[in-house]
């Protein structure tokens, strides 16, 4: 119990994070036009910092022998779930924009604003060395299968954008530093710490700042994405511990479950804001899903992570 309490207090520390950027808005201390430059922040300074971070301190040639299977353990899931999403989508029925909202939501998760940062928090930098090799096929799909579903294909990023985030610049740049053993100033390094120690305060209020725009009512009133809700938060963990049970991955149960343990992810508000969109369906399931999460999380990484 001791132990479920302290995998509950971290959620909630996130959770809070998320109300503050939420009620901020609410009481118009924040508008909407100011998680620009927070999100401008996150995407271009934080995350990169993290990555690089993370990477440059933990990463090296006997890791990539240990743990690089990890993609490809991701890779295999990642199908599984794709796959099952479509199965889903076809019974819950909506137009093809209603579907592709619905396949993102329960193929991918908030494994970036929530993920890593919880992850870092549970299981300390080891810990966010592995789930940030795992999501590097799920950063890819999500920048480039689900950014051309969120938009209908109307974005104008050019290919290589898309993959080659600032993030993804951070990792390689971390996996070069680590590897080659390359002496920096440790300037440097203590510049990246204390970037990367925003993550996890800046992504949540700007969760709660998005969240905040749209009418609760109105978004908790949709049937579909409590079954959305349902299949992301309880059916994505349950399946990713069994696939890596069954086939005796146990290398990478940790960062299976606690990835896709997290709830929706908030691209189905960004992505869509960036072609005049409705952001309604997303909204609603960033809002549901990371308000149950904080009862499915502690759940999930009490009964199936060691």
């Amino acid at each position: 119990m001791i132990l479920l309490g302290a995998i509950f207090e971290q959620v909630l520390i996130l959770i809070v994070f998320c109300l503050t950027g939420f009620v901020l808005c609410k009481t118009k201390l924040l508008n909407a036009e100011h998680s620009k430059p927070l999100s401008v922040l996150l995407v271009y300074v934080f995350f990169p910092c993290m990555s690089f971070n993370t990477f440059s301190s933990q990463f090296t040639v006997g890791y990539l022998a240990e743990k690089g299977a990890l993609i490809l353990v991701s890779l295999g899931i990642l199908l599984v779930m794709v796959v099952l999403a479509l199965i889903i989508c076809k019974f819950l029925g909506g137009d093809p924009y209603e579907k592709n909202v619905h396949h993102y939501s329960m193929a991918t998760s908030n494994m970036g604003y929530m993920g890593y940062p919880l992850a870092e928090a549970m299981y300390g930098p080891g810990g966010l060395l592995d789930c940030m090799m795992f999501g590097l096929p799920l950063s890819i799909y999500i920048g480039t299968v689900g950014y051309n579903m969120l938009t209908a294909g109307k974005g104008k990023k050019p290919l290589w954008q898309k993959i080659f985030t600032p993030s993804l610049i951070g990792i390689l740049l971390g996996c070069t530093v680590g590897i080659s053993g390359i002496q920096l100033p440790q300037t440097v390094f203590d510049i990246a710490k204390m970037s990367s120690n925003c993550v996890a305060p800046v992504s949540m209020l700007l969760t709660g700042m998005a969240i905040s725009q749209f009418s609760i009512k109105t978004l908790l009133s949709n049937w579909k994405v409590y079954i959305i809700c349902t299949v992301r938060l309880l059916v994505a963990p349950l399946l990713s511990f069994a696939i890596v049970k069954l086939c005796g991955f146990e290398f990478a149960l940790i960062p299976a479950v606690a990835l896709y343990a997290m709830p929706c992810g908030m691209n189905t508000i960004v992505y869509p804001k960036l072609v005049g969109k409705d952001c309604n369906l997303g909204a609603a399931t960033v809002l549901i899903s990371t308000t149950l999460s904080m009862i499915t999380i502690p759940l999930c990484i009490y009964f199936l992570l060691p």
